[in-house]
């Protein structure tokens, strides 16, 4: 057993050890989204106008990686506190799986949304979109695993390790921001790929850092089983954060049209500038609440109700004094904030942006240490639905006030008021629960116990289905057999599909990248050579990343499919050896 994880005794002293990392990390990757965009910016108003409607669906990738994450910190925090450390071990792998699914799922739905985005549009604006994303979706499981492993450090109390390997990323990325966009003459591409490239140094650390067991909470198949109830924990929390993401997205959508109407072209890239700036003016607020929703999971899964009360109050304080300094200090320096992005045609609007930013920020931190209150808490549900009447809010206002008025200041009243609304109802809500706990938990666990005769009745049913497969060993070995022989149909139809267009060199490079990806997962799989297998995961990265320079993003969507299938081949050879 590992080293237990103290956050009960001293909850200040343990937010504030988790906080101070996160603001920093939240500040600096807040001002490296406002570099990339200066960078964009430089290139072309078609290029900023295209990175402006990929954010929302570049943001539900990352979304992905940080729901998972949150669900996995929330209950592993809650399982600690509550002494349960083999079960919190076991959420971490929980957690990973469903890393792993949602990837492959990305990568499927990235086929059939390229047709459809040439289908729906062939202006350049539309076509630059699909070269940023590409490469994003490409390698999105590097960016769900970066998210995931974050907040997993967090609920073990170490935040600094994430946030010194997050910001020398992003220190990477705006290094190599300007020799792949201008040097290396790769416009948009050139963004994505260094968005690429960065990210992938600080996923091999922290794999690293687990398959060697140099972590508090290990990563090990040993504390594996199987538990329906973890998976339903972890999406308790998970789904709630990323349909509000989703939600986010939509609503961004919704303003960009608003705005294109209304504004032209400078409307959605204002208003991707604007969250940029928001984003960045916001930091602090979101480094208190990763913080605070792994102390709470701590205080929680030990039932320590008077002191979450506390810290809800203390940190909810904190997180209004700061907005309103950073409010002060940017209405101070307003006029210089947008001076630094190459675009015309938006100096009258700073000013409004500011005023009803005020509020906004505010609002905003109180809804934000409220909501990451009901994740500590595993209540996430009720910060999904609080989501939902506020979109629902938010859109109305503006679609009436655009009918009204039919100019863009429909959109900052919308907003305004929702955010106030909704941070007046999170704040309520919480005083309810907190009111309710000693009622709610009197002579009851807040997470649940298990022991050996403990098992849900989905997982006995799983297992007495596993017996009556094994009773009959032959259809068990026939079943296996037809979903080998079709996976490898599919493999060597795809494998072998360049032949058709005459494209050796990419028929025989791509060969060479799945058998080193294939060699890398095998001594991954072993655990007991984690170094070469990552040095063979950088190969077969690079060598995909060539490939999506040269040969074109279709072909290369289907050697990732190929690589995942290859991935079941070896499962189904070893359960048919076993």
């Amino acid at each position: 057993m590992n080293k237990k994880v103290d956050m009960v005794s001293v909850p200040k002293k343990s937010f504030w050890n988790l906080s101070i990392p996160l603001i920093g990390f939240c500040i600096f990757n807040a001002f490296y989204g406002i570099v990339d965009m200066v960078w964009i910016s430089q290139i072309s108003i078609h290029a900023s106008f295209a990175v402006g409607i990929s954010i929302p669906f570049v943001s539900l990738i990352f979304a992905f990686g940080d729901s998972i994450g949150m669900g996995t910190n929330s209950l592993m925090s809650r399982f600690m506190g509550a002494d349960d450390y083999e079960n919190a071990y076991n959420t971490l792998i929980h957690g990973l799986l469903l890393s792993n699914i949602i990837w492959v799922l990305i990568v499927i739905c990235a086929l059939f949304t390229q047709g459809l985005l040439y289908d729906v549009n062939q202006s350049e604006s539309y076509l630059l979109v699909w070269d940023y994303l590409i490469p994003i979706i490409t390698f999105a499981y590097i960016f769900i695993m970066l998210n995931v492993f974050s907040e997993t450090f967090q609920a073990e109390g170490n935040s600094k390790i994430p946030t010194i390997l997050m910001i020398s990323s992003n220190i990477l990325n705006i290094i190599l921001d300007p020799i792949f966009i201008f040097t290396l003459h790769l416009g948009i591409k050139g963004a994505a790929y260094t968005t690429v490239l960065s990210s992938m140094i600080p996923f091999i650390i922290f794999l690293y850092l687990y398959t060697s067991g140099k972590t508090k909470v290990p990563l090990s198949k040993k504390y594996f089983k199987f538990r329906p109830y973890i998976i339903t924990e972890i999406f308790k929390v998970a789904l709630p954060n990323f349909l509000d993401s989703g939600l986010w997205a939509f609503s961004s959508s919704f303003i960009n049209g608003i705005l294109l109407i209304t504004m032209g072209e400078i409307g959605p890239i204002l208003y991707s500038v604007s969250n940029k700036i928001r984003t960045l003016l916001s930091s602090p607020t979101r480094g208190y609440g990763g913080a605070l929703m792994s102390v709470t999971g701590h205080l929680f899964g030990g039932q320590q109700f008077d002191k979450l009360n506390e810290m809800y109050k203390y940190v909810l304080k904190v997180s209004i004094i700061t907005a309103v300094i950073v409010m002060i200090g940017f209405m101070i320096i307003r006029n210089y904030a947008y001076k630094f992005f190459s675009i015309t045609g938006m100096e009258s609007q700073i000013l409004w942006i500011a005023i009803f930013g005020i509020f906004i920020i505010i609002s905003i931190s109180i809804a934000t240490i409220s909501s990451k209150m009901l994740d500590g808490f595993g209540k996430s549900m009720y910060s999904l639905l609080f989501t939902i009447i506020k979109i629902i809010m938010q859109v109305s206002i503006i679609f009436v006030l655009f009918k009204i008025l039919a100019n863009a200041s429909c959109v900052l009243i919308g907003i305004t008021v929702s955010e106030v609304v909704f941070a007046i109802i999170y704040y309520l809500f919480l005083r309810y629960l907190f009111n309710n706990f000693d009622k709610q938990y009197e002579n009851k666990d807040v997470v649940k116990k298990f022991d050996a005769d403990n098992d849900s009745g989905f997982l006995k049913k799983i297992k007495k289905y596993d017996k009556t497969i094994k009773n009959n060993s032959i259809q068990r070995k026939i079943l296996y057999i037809i979903e080998l022989i079709a996976m490898l149909i599919v493999v060597i139809e795809i494998i072998l599909s360049p032949i058709s267009f005459n494209d050796y060199s990419m028929f025989a490079s791509g060969i060479i990248c799945l058998t080193i990806g294939t060699v890398s997962i095998l001594l991954l799989k072993k655990i007991d050579q984690p170094k070469i297998s990552l040095i063979g995961f950088m190969i077969s990265a690079l060598l995909i990343f060539t490939f999506m320079t040269v040969y074109g993003n279709s072909n290369i969507l289907l050697f990732i499919i190929t690589q995942i299938l290859i991935i079941f081949i070896i499962i189904i050879l070893k359960k048919l050896k076993s």
